[in-house]
């Protein structure tokens, strides 16, 4: 294996839909924080415990907290957005 294969391999990227857009982001995981900055919420300074984000991929399904990351796999769709708590 060459060095640039390598490299290559950690530095995958991943296919993903944030709020059905397509995104690319880096493996090996995906943050609850960049979901929303992907989905196009400006984070600074909000209160975060505010949103949800739901993800799932085939049969798996799941939804992420402040502070948590999920393992990221090729066409993983997550839906971010406001709560609809009080």
């Amino acid at each position: 294996m060459s060095t640039q294969d390598a490299t290559s391999h950690d530095d995958k990227s991943f296919n993903i839909l944030v709020n059905t857009r397509p995104k690319k982001v880096p493996g090996p995981s995906v943050a609850f924080e960049l979901v929303l900055e992907l989905a196009g919420f400006e984070t600074t300074g909000q209160d975060l415990s505010l949103y949800d984000v739901e993800w799932r991929h085939g049969n798996d399904a799941g939804t992420l907290a402040l502070g948590e990351s999920v393992g990221v796999r090729n066409g993983m769709r997550f839906d971010a957005g406001k709560s609809n708590r009080s």
